[in-house]
């Protein structure tokens, strides 16, 4: 896994986290934040077509 290409995208899960601002532990949200977009890089597969259902 390349923690430096996941940590460029860091920002991503602040900007979704910023719109829960009521939300009392901005830690918690980032944690599940982190762990969606490790989930996220390991799943992808760039190999395949990008499909356009219309």
């Amino acid at each position: 896994m390349d923690v430096d290409f996941i940590l460029d995208y860091e920002w991503v899960v602040h900007s979704v986290i910023r719109k829960f601002s009521g939300y009392s532990d901005y830690e918690d949200l980032y944690q599940v934040g982190m762990m969606a977009l490790v989930k996220a890089y390991q799943n992808y597969n760039g190999k395949e077509e990008n499909v356009i259902y219309e």
